[in-house]
């Protein structure tokens, strides 16, 4: 009687589930015990017609955080969102049509979570013969926002250790760089003899998450589903939460360009074993972490830019780890029986780990590692042909391409080429030179440009002017290992066509992104990354280098420890060859060059102005201004946007950016008579210098002195002289129609100006309006725009000539004493000069020589 109680108790329950039909999966609550280091995270199941089902997962710290720095709401922000991650794995026991939050996300946020569920679960999916449709997605709040918040970080790194070859490659290469590195495990039960053998070899301190999935999850319930969870994004989560608790900045995994990759299509769906370990994910989980959580904490993949073969290749150098790892799956399992082996030899992952390093190291050394020849073993055929891409499909585990997996196989066929499974498999595989080349060819990465030379074997400096010879002195100095050479279109037309011989290049800012077509990277974004400390930049369509200069001379007058670098001062890197003071200052001229493709912002950016400009780089004004636009796009909320309000552009963007908005000074702390500086535009940068200025609590004395005693830059409406009478200027730097108007405002009774140059497709209407109402009569034109800039000759003395002698002469000959010839072309130099420099130069020399 009793025993057909309890069974008919427990039958009429299942039924119960079984005829019900789940209606709602709850994020219920979560609760932070920081003494006991305890997070306990809840959710709910709720049917139709039976008792909801009611999970508890526990994470445990290893030590107790310290809370005092970290923003409230931004323990919040993290809470919330492991919250929801962890939730995957009871979420997916029966998928429920419903979805209720503990707390209200934003459209954004909901996208992001969307695409972790859909993507993360599509094997899962897939297994179950489930429509992806049945994921409703995660409902949102159209007016809810969240912010991220800043959070001061050492410069640390937690790097996630698994005890596979991926992982040790990782961690040896940063342990080679000197990166101070803490090896990240995450259990979920007793701890990994593995993990911890490999991390003692590696000699790194531990710091473990201990995962306790609630033990229900494993029972079995009526209807369920069983399956797959993109666990690198939980342990992507768990991460960001010790970065936070521990006073870490970077989050580096050991996820591999091969794991883009997908295995099968299913109802329209890419379905990918490793979603969360490609580079989709990385790009999603960056947004979110930078958007919503804090843009303090990196996550990313150091091995990103390789194929699985070559990180086999990094990591068969290390041969003190081959009795200690292990890739083998069954080894990592919860709540199962675990072998003693380190490798089963009989599942796709240690079929492919074989593979990988069989092209690599002796016949004696891998099978002292897997304890047999795999290739002599034909019951693993099938396992064989799945990873060679001679089967039914890519297996669903964490195995590298077809491509890869078919190089390795070849490479490794002399060693084993009496082996059974080599004998009938390498006649089906044809390996070139082109697909050699290809697996071992690095890729893009999202990798910070401090991390992105590690496991590289050669580099390429693109263009070796003064930046150029700085970098290479810079990559020796740092990574003595790496092969550095020069391509230079001075010693190579076709320097272009040698990129793909090189795993990664260093751009010089003239050379336009368009033409690399391997991964890259510039000086300027290398010393971003590198550099802590408080960095001014200066960008504009014209003042810029007027106005950095000023802004470090103020600086300098006030008693700072200030730099000027870029392209008015030394080489940014230059300074990198030595140890910086923690409160030395770097103010940057930042050309469009340099920020088309910046990655970071200054702390305090400052544009003076905007109009068309370098066309024939950028391709467009809208490019061209896009990457004006850098300067400001990566600032956070305590930097700083220095803009002009008179520019309608500059004050749109003003809405637009995160960071503290300050207008240029209304009020200057000298008389205006006593600027040494010529023009209304001038003013506007002194403006810009003295608001930068107050940001440094430098007093109105001293900005009014170092004011008094700056001297005019070369080339910048540059007073030559007077001969015979007559003033000349040199404004060469003037390459716009609209700076070379600013310079004709500037000036009274001009009587000849020097105009054109290399012609950009600049429309001159209104410098002609400006030359007429200026009654300017006499004009020289160099070609090739000269002869386009004036719609009609009528009225006008012209001389068009590519001498600079005769146009000199020419200025001499038709100008009354006391008026002054202004040499502002309008244009590039570059139809007959090396660049404005040498154009500048050219117009002193032959006034000075015919003015005698």
């Amino acid at each position: 009687m009793h025993f057909n109680l309890g069974y008919d108790r427990i039958s009429s329950r299942s039924l119960l589930i079984m005829q019900s039909k789940p209606a709602i999966f709850k994020f219920t609550s979560y609760k932070f015990n920081p003494l006991k280091r305890r997070i306990f995270f809840n959710y709910e199941i709720d049917f139709k017609n039976a008792d909801s089902l009611n999970f508890t997962e526990e994470i445990i710290l290893p030590r107790i955080p310290d809370l005092k720095k970290i923003p409230k709401e931004l323990l919040e922000n993290i809470f919330s969102d492991l919250h929801l991650m962890l939730g995957i794995s009871y979420y997916k026991l029966y998928c429920p049509p419903k979805i209720v939050l503990r707390k209200k996300i934003s459209k954004e946020q909901a996208d992001f979570w969307d695409s972790v569920y859909a993507n993360g679960l599509g094997e899962f999916f897939y297994r179950n013969n489930i429509n992806p449709e049945i994921f409703s997605g995660f409902p949102f709040d159209k007016k809810m926002k969240r912010s991220s918040f800043s959070l001061a970080r050492n410069r640390k790194s937690l790097v996630g250790i698994g005890g596979g070859k991926d992982s040790i490659a990782v961690g040896e290469l940063l342990k080679k760089q000197k990166k101070e590195i803490t090896a990240f495990v995450v259990e979920t039960q007793e701890k990994s003899k593995i993990v911890s053998d490999v991390i003692g070899e590696m000699k790194v301190p531990r710091l473990e998450i201990k995962r306790i999935v609630d033990k229900k999850i494993f029972e079995k319930h009526p209807g369920s589903y069983n399956g797959h969870i993109p666990i690198s994004a939980v342990i992507a989560f768990l991460g960001v939460l010790s970065a936070i608790f521990y006073d870490y900045k970077n989050i580096i995994v050991g996820n591999e360009h091969s794991s883009n990759f997908g295995n099968v299509e299913y109802k329209g769906m890419k379905i990918n074993h490793q979603w969360s370990k490609s580079l989709e994910f990385e790009k999603l989980f960056q947004k979110y972490l930078e958007n919503f959580i804090t843009p303090d904490v990196n996550y990313f993949s150091l091995l990103r830019p390789f194929f699985e073969i070559r990180i086999a290749q990094l990591f068969s150098r290390h041969k003190n780890y081959f009795k200690i790892f292990s890739s083998c799956n069954r080894n990592f399992r919860i709540f199962k029986e675990k072998s003693d082996a380190l490798w089963c030899n009989e599942c796709p992952k240690c079929v492919f780990a074989f593979v990988m390093l069989s092209a690599f190291l002796s016949k004696k050394e891998l099978i002292g590692i897997f304890g047999k020849n795999l290739y002599d073993n034909e019951k693993l055929l099938p396992v064989f042909e799945d990873i060679l891409g001679l089967g039914k499909m890519k297996p669903f585990d964490c195995v590298g391409t077809f491509e890869e997996s078919q190089v390795a196989f070849f490479l490794a066929s002399k060693k084993f080429s009496q082996s059974a499974i080599n004998k009938k498999l390498l006649p089906k595989i044809k390996v070139d030179e082109e697909l050699l080349n290809k697996v071992f060819r690095t890729n893009l990465s999202l990798t910070p440009e401090n991390f992105k030379f590690l496991g590289m074997k050669n580099a390429a400096i693109l263009g070796y002017g003064r930046e150029g010879k700085v970098t290479e002195k810079y990559l020796k100095k740092n990574y003595p290992d790496l092969k550095v050479s020069i391509l230079d279109q001075k010693n190579d037309p076709e320097y272009l066509t040698k990129l793909e011989n090189f795993d990664i290049a260093v751009k010089t800012p003239g050379i336009n992104k368009a033409l690399i077509n391997i991964p890259y990277t510039t000086a300027t974004n290398i010393f971003f990354s590198e550099v802590e400390n408080k960095i001014i930049g200066v960008t504009g369509s014209k003042g810029k280098s007027t106005t950095a200069s000023l802004i470090y001379e103020i600086l300098k007058a006030g008693g700072k420890k200030v730099r000027l670098l870029g392209n008015i001062g030394n080489p940014m890197l230059e300074v990198l060859l030595k140890p910086i003071g923690k409160d030395e200052i770097f103010v940057l001229e930042l050309s469009s060059y340099q920020l088309d493709d910046i990655k970071y912002s200054p702390n305090i950016a400052v544009v003076t102005n905007l109009f068309p400009e370098h066309m024939n780089y950028h391709g467009s004004v809208e490019k061209y201004y896009q990457a004006k636009k850098n300067i400001i796009n990566f600032q956070r909320s305590n930097d700083i946007f220095v803009y002009n309000p008179k520019d309608k552009l500059l004050a749109d963007w003003a809405k637009e950016t995160k960071s503290k908005k300050i207008v240029f000074a209304q009020k200057l702390p000298l008389n205006k008579f006593d600027v040494p500086l010529l023009g209304e535009h001038n003013l506007e940068n002194i403006k810009a210098a003295v608001t930068v200025a107050k940001v440094f609590n430098i007093s109105d004395k001293t900005i009014n002195q170092a004011i008094k005693n700056f001297k005019p830059l070369p080339h910048r409406i540059e007073f030559v002289g007077k001969f015979k009478e007559i003033k000349f200027y040199d404004d060469a730097i003037s390459t716009t129609p609209e700076s070379t108007i600013a310079a004709i405002k500037s000036l009274k009774n001009i009587g000849v100006i020097f105009l054109g140059g290399e012609d950009r497709g600049y429309d001159f209407s209104e410098l002609e309006k400006a030359i007429r109402k200026n009654k300017i009569k006499n004009i020289v034109l160099f070609p090739d725009s000269g002869k386009i800039i004036f719609k009609s000759e009528k009225d006008l003395n012209i001389l068009k000539t590519s001498s600079m002698e005769k146009a000199v002469k020419f200025a001499f000959n038709n100008i009354k004493a006391g008026e002054i010839v202004l040499l502002s072309c309008a244009s590039p130099s570059y139809s007959l000069w090396k660049n404005f420099e040498e154009k500048g130069d050219l117009f002193k020399k032959y006034v000075k020589i015919l003015g005698k």
